[in-house]
Protein backbone atom coordinates (compact mmCIF):
# COMPACT_ATOMS: atom_id res chain seq x y z
CA UNK A 1 0.00 0.00 0.00
CA UNK A 2 1.33 3.88 -0.63
CA UNK A 3 1.50 5.67 2.36
CA UNK A 4 -1.85 7.95 2.72
CA UNK A 5 0.23 11.09 3.68
CA UNK A 6 3.08 12.90 2.04
CA UNK A 7 6.44 13.29 3.86
CA UNK A 8 5.67 16.35 5.89
CA UNK A 9 1.49 14.73 7.10
CA UNK A 10 -0.40 16.02 4.23
CA UNK A 11 -3.42 14.37 2.87
CA UNK A 12 -2.02 14.86 -0.89
CA UNK A 13 -1.09 11.49 -1.99
CA UNK A 14 -3.38 9.31 -2.87
CA UNK A 15 -3.38 5.49 -1.28
CA UNK A 16 -4.11 2.50 -3.64
CA UNK A 17 -6.59 0.56 -3.07
CA UNK A 18 -6.04 -1.47 -0.31
CA UNK A 19 -6.70 -5.91 -0.75
CA UNK A 20 -9.15 -7.01 1.13
CA UNK A 21 -8.98 -8.03 4.60
CA UNK A 22 -6.25 -5.43 4.93
CA UNK A 23 -5.89 -2.63 7.29
CA UNK A 24 -5.68 -0.01 5.02
CA UNK A 25 -7.73 3.27 5.20
CA UNK A 26 -10.40 1.72 2.60
CA UNK A 27 -10.48 -1.98 4.24
CA UNK A 28 -13.23 -3.90 6.63
CA UNK A 29 -12.36 -2.01 9.97
CA UNK A 30 -13.24 1.53 8.44
CA UNK A 31 -16.26 0.33 7.44
CA UNK A 32 -17.19 -1.51 10.66
CA UNK A 33 -16.28 0.62 12.91
CA UNK A 34 -17.22 4.25 11.70
CA UNK A 35 -21.46 3.64 11.67
CA UNK A 36 -20.46 2.91 15.52
CA UNK A 37 -20.03 6.67 15.47
CA UNK A 38 -16.86 8.14 15.96
CA UNK A 39 -17.96 8.76 19.67
CA UNK A 40 -17.97 5.17 20.39
CA UNK A 41 -14.30 4.87 19.03
CA UNK A 42 -13.29 7.39 20.36
CA UNK A 43 -14.39 5.94 23.77
CA UNK A 44 -12.83 2.42 23.65
CA UNK A 45 -10.03 4.07 22.36
CA UNK A 46 -10.08 6.50 25.67
CA UNK A 47 -10.90 3.27 27.96
CA UNK A 48 -8.12 1.04 26.36
CA UNK A 49 -5.00 3.77 27.34
CA UNK A 50 -7.02 4.25 30.44
CA UNK A 51 -6.67 0.68 31.74
CA UNK A 52 -3.69 -0.27 30.04
CA UNK A 53 -1.28 2.17 32.13
CA UNK A 54 -3.70 2.65 35.15
CA UNK A 55 -1.84 0.05 37.67
CA UNK A 56 1.37 2.05 37.54
CA UNK A 57 -0.39 5.15 38.24
CA UNK A 58 -2.11 3.23 41.27
CA UNK A 59 0.83 1.90 42.66
CA UNK A 60 2.43 5.63 42.47
CA UNK A 61 -0.61 7.45 44.35
CA UNK A 62 -1.21 4.62 46.99
CA UNK A 63 2.81 4.23 47.21
CA UNK A 64 2.51 5.68 51.18
CA UNK A 65 -0.62 3.41 51.86
CA UNK A 66 1.73 0.59 50.81
CA UNK A 67 4.64 1.13 52.43
CA UNK A 68 2.88 1.61 55.70
CA UNK A 69 0.70 -1.88 54.95
CA UNK A 70 3.29 -3.78 53.95
CA UNK A 71 6.50 -2.16 55.06
CA UNK A 72 8.38 -2.20 51.94
CA UNK A 73 10.90 0.74 50.93
CA UNK A 74 10.98 3.20 48.60
CA UNK A 75 13.19 1.66 46.43
CA UNK A 76 11.00 -1.55 46.74
CA UNK A 77 8.20 0.62 44.88
CA UNK A 78 10.13 1.87 42.25
CA UNK A 79 11.17 -1.50 41.21
CA UNK A 80 8.03 -2.84 41.08
CA UNK A 81 7.10 0.16 38.63
CA UNK A 82 9.98 -0.64 36.81
CA UNK A 83 9.27 -4.38 36.44
CA UNK A 84 5.82 -3.14 35.22
CA UNK A 85 7.36 -0.74 32.53
CA UNK A 86 10.23 -3.54 31.61
CA UNK A 87 8.35 -6.14 31.05
CA UNK A 88 5.87 -3.47 28.64
CA UNK A 89 9.25 -2.44 27.21
CA UNK A 90 10.26 -5.46 26.10
CA UNK A 91 7.20 -6.70 25.32
CA UNK A 92 5.89 -3.95 23.10
CA UNK A 93 7.60 -4.83 19.81
CA UNK A 94 6.56 -8.05 20.03
CA UNK A 95 2.86 -6.61 21.02
CA UNK A 96 2.83 -4.46 17.66
CA UNK A 97 3.52 -7.36 15.52
CA UNK A 98 0.55 -9.23 17.15
CA UNK A 99 -1.22 -6.23 16.50
CA UNK A 100 -0.27 -6.28 12.76
CA UNK A 101 -1.40 -10.27 12.77
CA UNK A 102 -4.72 -10.68 14.71
CA UNK A 103 -5.87 -6.85 14.05
CA UNK A 104 -6.47 -3.86 16.30
CA UNK A 105 -9.92 -5.10 18.08
CA UNK A 106 -8.60 -8.38 19.38
CA UNK A 107 -5.68 -6.36 20.78
CA UNK A 108 -7.69 -4.35 22.06
CA UNK A 109 -9.94 -6.97 23.92
CA UNK A 110 -6.98 -8.65 25.33
CA UNK A 111 -5.27 -5.83 27.14
CA UNK A 112 -8.54 -4.74 28.36
CA UNK A 113 -8.78 -7.75 30.09
CA UNK A 114 -5.21 -8.10 31.17
CA UNK A 115 -5.63 -4.66 32.81
CA UNK A 116 -8.51 -5.66 34.63
CA UNK A 117 -6.73 -8.97 36.02
CA UNK A 118 -3.50 -6.66 37.02
CA UNK A 119 -5.74 -4.45 39.31
CA UNK A 120 -7.98 -7.71 40.59
CA UNK A 121 -3.93 -8.94 41.66
CA UNK A 122 -2.98 -5.71 43.26
CA UNK A 123 -6.21 -6.03 45.44
CA UNK A 124 -5.56 -9.34 46.69
CA UNK A 125 -1.66 -8.51 47.43
CA UNK A 126 -0.46 -8.94 50.74
CA UNK A 127 3.00 -8.54 50.28
CA UNK A 128 5.65 -7.05 47.89
CA UNK A 129 6.04 -10.46 45.69
CA UNK A 130 2.69 -10.41 44.64
CA UNK A 131 2.76 -6.65 43.33
CA UNK A 132 6.02 -7.53 41.44
CA UNK A 133 4.14 -10.36 39.98
CA UNK A 134 0.85 -7.69 39.48
CA UNK A 135 3.43 -5.81 38.06
CA UNK A 136 4.99 -8.62 35.44
CA UNK A 137 1.54 -8.80 34.13
CA UNK A 138 0.27 -5.29 33.93
CA UNK A 139 3.25 -4.45 31.56
CA UNK A 140 1.58 -6.82 29.30
CA UNK A 141 -0.68 -3.77 28.66
CA UNK A 142 1.55 -1.36 29.40
CA UNK A 143 3.66 -1.90 26.13
CA UNK A 144 0.32 -2.92 23.99
CA UNK A 145 -1.45 0.22 24.64
CA UNK A 146 -0.13 2.28 21.85
CA UNK A 147 0.78 -0.29 19.00
CA UNK A 148 -3.51 -1.96 19.45
CA UNK A 149 -4.83 2.16 19.54
CA UNK A 150 -2.68 3.40 16.95
CA UNK A 151 -3.17 0.66 14.62
CA UNK A 152 -6.69 1.12 15.17
CA UNK A 153 -6.44 4.92 14.38
CA UNK A 154 -4.59 4.03 11.24
CA UNK A 155 -7.37 1.82 9.84
CA UNK A 156 -10.19 3.67 10.73
CA UNK A 157 -9.64 7.40 10.81
CA UNK A 158 -8.99 9.05 7.45
CA UNK A 159 -6.29 11.83 7.51
CA UNK A 160 -7.05 15.01 8.48
CA UNK A 161 -8.55 14.13 11.44
CA UNK A 162 -5.61 11.82 13.09
CA UNK A 163 -4.51 14.87 15.09
CA UNK A 164 -7.14 14.81 17.35
CA UNK A 165 -7.84 12.07 17.43
CA UNK A 166 -4.81 10.83 18.55
CA UNK A 167 -4.07 13.77 21.37
CA UNK A 168 -8.25 12.22 22.62
CA UNK A 169 -6.17 8.66 22.73
CA UNK A 170 -3.18 9.48 24.51
CA UNK A 171 -5.20 12.18 26.93
CA UNK A 172 -6.62 8.56 28.22
CA UNK A 173 -3.28 8.28 29.94
CA UNK A 174 -3.39 11.78 31.41
CA UNK A 175 -6.98 10.48 32.67
CA UNK A 176 -5.72 7.63 34.30
CA UNK A 177 -3.32 10.00 35.89
CA UNK A 178 -5.93 12.10 36.95
CA UNK A 179 -8.66 9.56 37.75
CA UNK A 180 -5.78 7.51 40.03
CA UNK A 181 -5.17 11.02 42.15
CA UNK A 182 -8.49 12.33 42.42
CA UNK A 183 -10.43 9.09 43.57
CA UNK A 184 -7.65 6.35 45.25
CA UNK A 185 -7.01 8.40 47.93
CA UNK A 186 -10.47 8.78 49.37
CA UNK A 187 -11.20 5.33 48.16
CA UNK A 188 -8.17 4.20 50.19
CA UNK A 189 -8.92 5.88 53.23
CA UNK A 190 -12.39 5.15 53.33
CA UNK A 191 -11.72 1.44 52.65
CA UNK A 192 -8.52 0.41 51.95
CA UNK A 193 -6.23 0.51 48.69
CA UNK A 194 -6.73 -3.23 47.82
CA UNK A 195 -10.22 -2.48 47.89
CA UNK A 196 -10.03 0.61 45.68
CA UNK A 197 -7.79 -1.51 43.05
CA UNK A 198 -10.54 -3.82 43.20
CA UNK A 199 -13.32 -1.71 42.29
CA UNK A 200 -11.23 -0.54 39.23
CA UNK A 201 -11.01 -4.34 38.26
CA UNK A 202 -14.45 -4.70 38.34
CA UNK A 203 -14.62 -1.10 35.86
CA UNK A 204 -12.29 -2.36 33.49
CA UNK A 205 -13.82 -5.82 32.91
CA UNK A 206 -16.54 -3.81 32.31
CA UNK A 207 -14.76 -1.62 29.85
CA UNK A 208 -14.22 -4.78 28.38
CA UNK A 209 -17.48 -6.29 27.51
CA UNK A 210 -18.14 -2.28 26.02
CA UNK A 211 -15.13 -2.79 23.84
CA UNK A 212 -16.59 -6.01 22.59
CA UNK A 213 -19.91 -4.73 22.00
CA UNK A 214 -18.67 -1.52 20.19
CA UNK A 215 -15.79 -3.16 17.90
CA UNK A 216 -17.40 -5.54 15.61
CA UNK A 217 -16.35 -8.84 14.61
CA UNK A 218 -14.91 -8.00 11.51
CA UNK A 219 -12.45 -6.21 12.45
CA UNK A 220 -10.47 -8.93 14.54
CA UNK A 221 -8.67 -10.53 11.51
CA UNK A 222 -5.58 -8.89 10.29
CA UNK A 223 -5.01 -10.02 6.52
CA UNK A 224 -1.90 -12.61 5.70
CA UNK A 225 -0.37 -9.96 3.63
CA UNK A 226 -0.85 -6.97 6.10
CA UNK A 227 1.06 -9.14 8.21
CA UNK A 228 3.45 -10.37 6.50
CA UNK A 229 4.82 -6.64 5.26
CA UNK A 230 4.52 -5.30 8.62
CA UNK A 231 7.03 -8.30 9.53
CA UNK A 232 9.40 -8.31 6.46
CA UNK A 233 9.34 -4.49 5.50
CA UNK A 234 12.32 -2.32 7.18
CA UNK A 235 11.11 0.38 9.58
CA UNK A 236 11.89 4.19 8.51
CA UNK A 237 14.93 5.08 9.70
CA UNK A 238 13.09 7.87 12.03
CA UNK A 239 11.17 5.66 14.04
CA UNK A 240 14.42 4.92 15.31
CA UNK A 241 15.17 8.36 15.67
CA UNK A 242 12.27 9.03 17.87
CA UNK A 243 12.57 5.70 20.05
CA UNK A 244 16.06 7.61 21.12
CA UNK A 245 13.70 10.94 22.28
CA UNK A 246 11.61 8.70 23.79
CA UNK A 247 14.17 7.25 25.67
CA UNK A 248 15.56 9.97 27.06
CA UNK A 249 12.65 11.48 27.85
CA UNK A 250 10.93 8.22 29.82
CA UNK A 251 13.81 8.93 31.87
CA UNK A 252 13.43 12.31 32.52
CA UNK A 253 9.84 12.15 33.55
CA UNK A 254 9.55 8.42 34.82
CA UNK A 255 10.83 9.92 38.43
CA UNK A 256 8.41 12.32 38.66
CA UNK A 257 5.65 10.32 37.42
CA UNK A 258 6.64 7.62 39.77
CA UNK A 259 7.54 10.04 43.12
CA UNK A 260 5.36 13.32 42.43
CA UNK A 261 3.04 12.52 45.27
CA UNK A 262 5.08 10.85 47.58
CA UNK A 263 7.48 14.26 47.08
CA UNK A 264 4.61 16.41 47.79
CA UNK A 265 4.03 14.63 50.97
CA UNK A 266 7.44 14.40 52.52
CA UNK A 267 9.52 16.95 50.90
CA UNK A 268 7.04 19.85 50.89
CA UNK A 269 4.81 19.10 53.49
CA UNK A 270 1.30 18.46 51.93
CA UNK A 271 -1.28 16.24 53.42
CA UNK A 272 -1.67 13.00 51.03
CA UNK A 273 -5.51 14.80 49.69
CA UNK A 274 -3.09 17.82 48.31
CA UNK A 275 -0.66 15.37 46.66
CA UNK A 276 -3.32 12.96 45.00
CA UNK A 277 -4.84 16.77 43.95
CA UNK A 278 -1.38 17.58 42.74
CA UNK A 279 -1.23 14.40 40.74
CA UNK A 280 -4.94 14.39 39.23
CA UNK A 281 -4.58 17.87 38.32
CA UNK A 282 -1.56 17.17 36.16
CA UNK A 283 -3.55 14.50 34.72
CA UNK A 284 -6.24 16.83 33.85
CA UNK A 285 -4.12 19.53 32.12
CA UNK A 286 -2.61 16.76 30.67
CA UNK A 287 -5.22 15.72 28.72
CA UNK A 288 -5.83 19.08 27.48
CA UNK A 289 -2.67 19.99 26.42
CA UNK A 290 -2.10 16.16 24.47
CA UNK A 291 -5.34 16.79 22.37
CA UNK A 292 -4.05 20.38 21.25
CA UNK A 293 -0.33 19.48 20.83
CA UNK A 294 -1.43 16.48 18.32
CA UNK A 295 -3.79 19.03 16.47
CA UNK A 296 -1.22 21.41 16.09
CA UNK A 297 1.57 18.91 15.04
CA UNK A 298 -0.61 17.57 12.50
CA UNK A 299 -1.86 21.24 11.12
CA UNK A 300 0.38 23.62 12.30
CA UNK A 301 4.20 22.95 13.29
CA UNK A 302 6.56 20.45 12.13
CA UNK A 303 6.66 17.17 14.88
CA UNK A 304 10.38 17.62 15.45
CA UNK A 305 9.95 21.52 16.24
CA UNK A 306 7.05 20.73 18.69
CA UNK A 307 9.26 17.82 20.39
CA UNK A 308 11.75 19.94 20.63
CA UNK A 309 10.12 22.95 22.35
CA UNK A 310 8.10 20.61 24.68
CA UNK A 311 11.29 19.04 25.85
CA UNK A 312 12.97 22.19 27.43
CA UNK A 313 9.78 23.29 28.66
CA UNK A 314 9.78 19.67 30.17
CA UNK A 315 13.16 20.96 31.48
CA UNK A 316 11.74 24.29 33.01
CA UNK A 317 9.00 21.91 34.92
CA UNK A 318 11.86 19.89 36.55
CA UNK A 319 13.82 22.50 37.57
CA UNK A 320 11.06 24.18 39.18
CA UNK A 321 10.69 20.82 41.20
CA UNK A 322 14.29 20.87 42.57
CA UNK A 323 13.71 24.46 43.73
CA UNK A 324 10.63 24.52 45.43
CA UNK A 325 11.72 22.89 48.40
CA UNK A 326 14.33 25.64 48.91
CA UNK A 327 12.17 28.82 47.38
CA UNK A 328 8.69 28.26 48.60
CA UNK A 329 6.57 24.84 47.72
CA UNK A 330 4.39 27.27 45.96
CA UNK A 331 6.72 26.51 42.58
CA UNK A 332 4.76 22.84 43.12
CA UNK A 333 1.59 24.35 41.40
CA UNK A 334 3.39 26.00 38.13
CA UNK A 335 5.99 22.69 38.25
CA UNK A 336 2.66 20.76 37.95
CA UNK A 337 1.13 22.58 35.14
CA UNK A 338 4.69 22.75 32.93
CA UNK A 339 4.82 18.98 33.78
CA UNK A 340 1.83 18.27 32.55
CA UNK A 341 2.73 19.99 29.20
CA UNK A 342 5.78 19.02 28.38
CA UNK A 343 6.44 15.63 30.09
CA UNK A 344 3.26 14.61 28.81
CA UNK A 345 2.18 16.58 25.75
CA UNK A 346 5.22 15.39 23.73
CA UNK A 347 3.58 11.72 23.94
CA UNK A 348 0.53 12.71 22.15
CA UNK A 349 3.10 14.38 19.31
CA UNK A 350 5.35 11.07 18.68
CA UNK A 351 2.48 8.96 18.07
CA UNK A 352 0.89 11.12 15.49
CA UNK A 353 4.33 11.11 13.86
CA UNK A 354 3.89 7.77 13.68
CA UNK A 355 -0.08 7.22 12.80
CA UNK A 356 1.14 9.51 9.83
CA UNK A 357 3.62 8.51 8.53
CA UNK A 358 3.80 4.90 7.93
CA UNK A 359 2.33 2.26 6.10
CA UNK A 360 -1.06 1.36 8.21
CA UNK A 361 0.35 -2.61 8.27
CA UNK A 362 3.78 -1.12 10.07
CA UNK A 363 1.69 0.52 12.49
CA UNK A 364 1.51 -1.75 15.10
CA UNK A 365 5.60 -2.52 14.92
CA UNK A 366 6.09 1.14 14.70
CA UNK A 367 4.46 1.96 17.67
CA UNK A 368 6.34 -0.89 19.40
CA UNK A 369 9.72 0.62 18.60
CA UNK A 370 8.67 3.91 20.08
CA UNK A 371 6.90 2.40 23.42
CA UNK A 372 10.00 0.41 23.77
CA UNK A 373 11.91 3.56 24.32
CA UNK A 374 9.93 4.91 26.87
CA UNK A 375 8.86 2.41 28.99
CA UNK A 376 13.12 1.40 28.99
CA UNK A 377 13.45 5.13 30.40
CA UNK A 378 10.47 4.13 32.81
CA UNK A 379 11.81 0.84 33.65
CA UNK A 380 15.71 3.15 34.41
CA UNK A 381 14.25 6.20 36.02
CA UNK A 382 12.09 4.50 38.77
CA UNK A 383 14.57 2.23 41.08
CA UNK A 384 17.51 4.59 40.38
CA UNK A 385 15.13 7.58 41.44
CA UNK A 386 14.01 5.51 44.55
CA UNK A 387 17.46 4.47 44.86
CA UNK A 388 19.23 8.04 45.19
CA UNK A 389 16.24 9.35 47.35
CA UNK A 390 16.58 6.60 49.92
CA UNK A 391 20.61 7.29 50.46
CA UNK A 392 20.46 10.91 50.28
CA UNK A 393 17.22 11.41 51.92
CA UNK A 394 16.10 13.83 49.28
CA UNK A 395 14.62 14.19 45.78
CA UNK A 396 16.92 17.49 44.30
CA UNK A 397 19.26 15.46 42.33
CA UNK A 398 16.74 13.31 40.51
CA UNK A 399 14.97 16.29 39.39
CA UNK A 400 17.99 18.12 38.35
CA UNK A 401 18.85 14.56 36.73
CA UNK A 402 15.85 14.76 34.99
CA UNK A 403 16.36 18.49 33.43
CA UNK A 404 19.33 17.66 32.07
CA UNK A 405 17.54 14.58 30.39
CA UNK A 406 14.77 16.64 28.69
CA UNK A 407 17.45 19.29 27.93
CA UNK A 408 19.53 16.34 25.67
CA UNK A 409 16.40 15.16 24.43
CA UNK A 410 15.44 18.03 22.89
CA UNK A 411 19.02 18.27 21.25
CA UNK A 412 18.71 15.02 19.93
CA UNK A 413 15.43 15.65 18.37
CA UNK A 414 16.67 19.47 17.09
CA UNK A 415 19.77 17.89 15.62
CA UNK A 416 17.41 15.31 13.77
CA UNK A 417 15.07 17.96 11.44
CA UNK A 418 13.68 15.07 9.21
CA UNK A 419 11.78 13.09 12.39
CA UNK A 420 8.20 12.20 11.03
CA UNK A 421 9.42 12.08 7.65
CA UNK A 422 9.33 8.82 5.59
Amino acid sequence: MVNDVDKHGGEHATPEPDPPGSLGIGDPVSVLVMPFGRGSLTIVLVTAMIASTFSIFALAVLASAIIDDLGVSRTMIGVIGSVNTGVGALSAPYSGKLTDRIGPRNAVLALLLISSFTLLLMGVSSNASMLIVAGVIGGIPQGWGNPATNALIAAAVEPGRRGVMTGIKQSGVTFAVFLAGATLPGLEQLWSWQNACLLFAAAFALFTVGAYLILPAGAAVASPDASTESSTDPLPAFIWRLGLYALLMGLASGSIGRFLALFTEESLGFTSTIAGFAVALSGLLGMGFRIAAARRAEHRVRPSTLLTQLSLIAAVSSSLLALSPMLGRSLLWPAVVLYALGHTAWNAVINLAVIVNVPTAQAGRSSGIVILGFLMGLTIAGPVAGLIVDVRGSYELVWWLSMVLAGVAAVVVKRSPNIGEP
